[in-house]
């Protein structure tokens, strides 16, 4: 029994008919697969961008809120110190901020002042340094992350 007939005999390489698979269905196969693995290997880079941008989205969306609830707290409560005012803010700090215990999180507040007189602007800055957060090699397939993200929110005094 020479190599052929016992190949086509275990019905490997045969098709739907039992018939020998032509050189040209087994090429179809190969070419599927290197389809495949370049589809792949470009859909695995665009989801982990995504992912990537989604947790920087994540922080963007907690420094917003921070700074607002920092400048309203600010504004409502004038005789409080700033150093009052960024202790509140460091203990609302969302758990996506507070990852390092603040460390990455800068506040600065003006005027320093107190008490604030009625009706006087106050504006609240918080700076973030997004280095924990970023996962990729950056610049990523030639998009650039931000390092650090930043907000300053005003409010008067009441």
């Amino acid at each position: 029994m020479n190599c052929s007939r016992k190949f086509q005999a275990n019905g490997l390489g045969t098709n739907s008919s039992g018939k020998a698979r032509s050189f040209w269905q087994k090429a179809r196969r190969g070419q599927a697969m290197v389809e495949f693995a370049l589809i792949a290997t470009l859909v695995c880079a665009v989801v982990v961008g995504g992912v990537q941008s989604a947790i920087i989205f994540n922080a963007y969306l907690a420094m917003s809120d921070l700074t607002y609830q920092g400048a309203r707290y600010a504004a409502v409560n004038p005789g409080y110190t700033s150093d009052q005012i960024k202790t509140f803010m460091q203990s609302i700090a969302s758990p996506v901020l507070a990852d390092s215990g603040g460390a990455n999180l800068t506040i600065s507040m003006s005027p320093n002042t107190t008490p604030r007189a009625y009706g006087q602007t106050i504006a609240v800055t918080v700076q973030y340094s997004l280095a924990n957060k970023i996962v990729l090699p950056n610049p990523f397939l030639g998009i650039s992350f931000p390092g650090s993200i930043g907000f300053t929110e005003t409010a008067m005094s009441e």
